[in-house]
């Protein structure tokens, strides 16, 4: 059941421990400590699959297709598993059950139990390890759950995820829908492995079953190009900066978008002979002079760059080489934000003189909390004088 949603290495390394002998570090290896799934702490059967094992061989065994993930139906009787919990010294078998039940099937619980039996007895050919996410990423945006150009809507995701799945029966399925980073993780963490679990929420939501899910070919509105435009998919390579360098991109874009740095993307465009837009690290002359003067007047770092078209750094340096403008324009940005705060509450005295202070506080509480802790003495000085302590609670 692993093998579809695992790395080929990490599933062949697993195999290579059973073989071996060497388990005791496999649920870190197959990362099922890290995703926060119980399983493993209960054991199921079906009190049919009982009655019928003692039939035709004289004794009821564990069946395998019962100890999957989140399975809690019997599909071969329609009949609710019965749980006990797994002793560590002590040999249960399926006959020392009780086989009174009470639990009532809900078609979630067999959908869901249908999709892991589905997985587990698959023969068809499964997609490769790296385009699954992709294979999700069409269906969202099929779906409406992304953008046309791959966005996921992670919050309109999750809470259908958590809308489709809540009446199930099953603990791990509650537990896992309260976790905040799921789905999100599924698309985040590309090196990462996750539970089987995990993967089976999505595609009952998506597809409702995993054949459809195998044969799912994506609509000709949504292409891989198209929807790896803006957002790359799991084969993230040196040949996808490429590209984007090459549709005219900038070098901070491409940066932002692969998950690089802007030195490592300049690097490539470079050793391919990629024309890139450098702006001017270094300034002289006139320029110096006028980027004197726009930081005198108050202007932004970068819109100065912006006008002077060099970098946000060269007109910090030149910045940093007249400590005096720093304190003139932290004072100038400090006297903008004292006539900002004093105006709105002039402007309220003439519309409400009647107001005194804990009105203005209530009313004004940013312009009012940002004068009492730098300005203080103006403040108190416009306003009505403190209503005296006789007449707070309602005195005459």
């Amino acid at each position: 059941m692993f093998l579809p949603f695992f790395h080929p290495k990490t599933y062949s390394g697993a195999l290579a421990n059973f073989e071996t002998g060497r388990a005791s570090n496999l649920r870190s290896r197959m990362s099922l400590v890290a995703n926060r799934v119980n399983s493993g702490t209960v054991l199921r059967t079906c009190p049919a699959c009982i009655k019928s094992d003692a039939k035709m061989v004289g004794r009821a065994w564990w069946h395998v297709q019962h100890q999957l993930p989140s399975c809690l139906v019997c599909l071969k009787h329609s009949e609710p598993l019965l749980e006990v919990a797994v002793q560590r010294r002590a040999l249960i078998l399926p006959s020392q059950i009780n086989l009174q039940h009470n639990e009532v099937l809900m078609n979630l619980d067999v959908q869901l139990t249908r999709l892991a039996h589905d997985v587990w007895r698959s023969r068809t050919s499964l997609p490769a390890y790296q385009h699954i996410t992709s294979r999700y990423r069409h269906r969202l945006v099929e779906t409406g759950f992304a953008s046309h150009i791959g966005a996921i809507r992670q919050d309109k995701l999750r809470h259908a995820l958590r809308a489709y799945w809540a009446t199930s029966a099953s603990p791990a399925v509650q537990q896992l829908l309260l976790d905040s980073s799921y789905p999100e993780a599924l698309f985040r963490a590309k090196r990462a492995q996750f539970h089987p679990l995990k993967h089976l929420l999505l595609i009952g939501l998506l597809w409702g079953s995993w054949t459809g899910f195998c044969g799912h070919t994506p609509c000709e509105c949504v292409t891989p190009k198209r929807a790896s435009a803006n957002v790359l998919s799991e084969g993230e390579t040196d040949a996808d900066i490429l590209y984007l360098l090459q549709q005219g991109k900038s070098l901070r874009a491409v940066s932002k978008q692969c998950k690089r740095s802007v030195i490592y993307v300049k690097k490539l465009a470079l050793q391919n002979n990629i024309p890139v837009k450098t702006r001017a690290k270094r300034i002289f002359g006139a320029d110096i002079a006028l980027i004197v003067g726009l930081l005198k007047d108050g202007v932004k770092t970068q819109q100065i760059a912006r006008e002077v078209d060099c970098s946000v750094g060269a007109v910090e340096q030149v910045l940093s080489q007249h400590p005096g403008l720093v304190e003139k324009r932290d004072q100038k940005r400090f006297n903008a934000q004292c006539h900002k705060h004093q105006n709105c509450i002039l402007k309220a005295l003439v519309e409400r003189p009647e107001y005194y202070r804990s009105d203005f506080q209530r009313e004004c509480r940013a312009s009012y909390s940002w004068l009492f802790k730098h300005d203080k003495e103006w403040l108190y000085s416009v306003m009505h004088d403190a209503v005296p302590r006789s007449r707070r609670r309602g005195g005459p």
